[in-house]
């Protein structure tokens, strides 16, 4: 289980420790700090990078669906800058095929070193090409990856260190560090959050069954985060707000050592330069 993890929203469900919980519901978040209390709303403040907010970290409910940033379904974190889509805005990498961490502000592998190719994904053939929908990333299992001599079977089976410390903090339960996810939860089909056409992103909670607006993916095992018992995870279908149970016993929500849980109504807040990310909060990176 990794400590911290981001959030596409936040809300746990009435379940046995033997489930898992999910993600996608009204809940109390509200902007980048986590969970209101039983009495008030939390102040919201802007997370500002380098003079600059993003829609998921402004204060703002800039889609109009009455979810403030952590708090909508299809937020991955202060840095991703559309509400509507799961589409990171300037998150995915801009060279064609080559992909560096999709949950972070950026889209260069010098500060992640996650490296990643669509031309490794088996699933990258004609005509569709997905989950890039570029030719250019027709796959082939020998292609070489910019910055790193290892193989696409070498970079599937394990990422570099630095990319275990960089990303998988910041990678919700059901996805990779690449931003191929279990959706909807428990039926083995992973989507590609980065999906768009003509640079719009076209994935959302709506369409997870539509192959060609969220567009199939092989998750890269080296760095994915599965979903855990009684964790916070992406996908399933929203149930009663409530603790996770077994035997009739509370069962406290998993964030790993010396994490905070966050985002169900009654849990504090989440500390200053933190974001409630998959019902834990992280330091919102730098």
């Amino acid at each position: 289980m990794i400590a911290r993890r981001w959030i596409l929203t936040a809300v746990l469900v009435a379940a046995a420790c033997t489930d898992e919980v999910e993600v996608g519901a009204n809940n109390p978040l509200i902007g980048s700090g986590g969970s209101a209390g039983s009495d008030a709303a939390p102040e919201c403040v802007p997370a500002i990078r380098q003079g600059h907010s993003y829609q998921c970290g402004d204060c703002i409910d800039n889609d109009q669906d009455g979810l403030i940033d952590a708090a909508d379904p299809e937020c991955l974190g202060p840095w991703d800058d559309t509400e509507e889509t799961f589409y990171g805005g300037d998150m995915p990498n801009s060279t064609p095929c080559r992909q560096d961490c999709y949950f972070d502000s950026d889209s260069g592998s010098g500060n992640d070193e996650c490296y990643w190719s669509h031309r490794c994904d088996p699933r990258s053939r004609a005509p569709d090409y997905p989950p890039s929908a570029d030719a250019r990333c027709d796959y082939d299992p020998s292609a070489m990856i910019p910055g790193i001599s290892a193989s696409c079977a070498d970079l599937a089976a394990s990422q570099p260190e630095r990319c275990q410390q960089a990303c998988q903090p910041l990678t919700p339960n059901g996805c990779d560090c690449f931003g191929c996810c279990e959706l909807p939860y428990g039926s083995g089909q992973h989507v590609w959050l980065g999906s768009a056409e003509n640079g719009v992103g076209t994935c959302d909670l709506a369409h997870v069954g539509d192959p060609l607006k969220c567009r199939p993916c092989t998750p890269v095992e080296g760095c994915f985060n599965p979903c855990e018992p009684c964790e916070v995870c992406v996908g399933r279908s929203p149930g009663e707000p409530g603790p996770c149970v077994d035997g009739g016993q509370q069962v406290p929500q998993p964030c790993g050592a010396g994490g905070t849980p966050c985002g169900r109504e009654g849990q504090a807040q989440c500390g200053p330069n933190q974001y409630c990310i998959t019902g834990c909060c992280v330091t919102i990176p730098s």
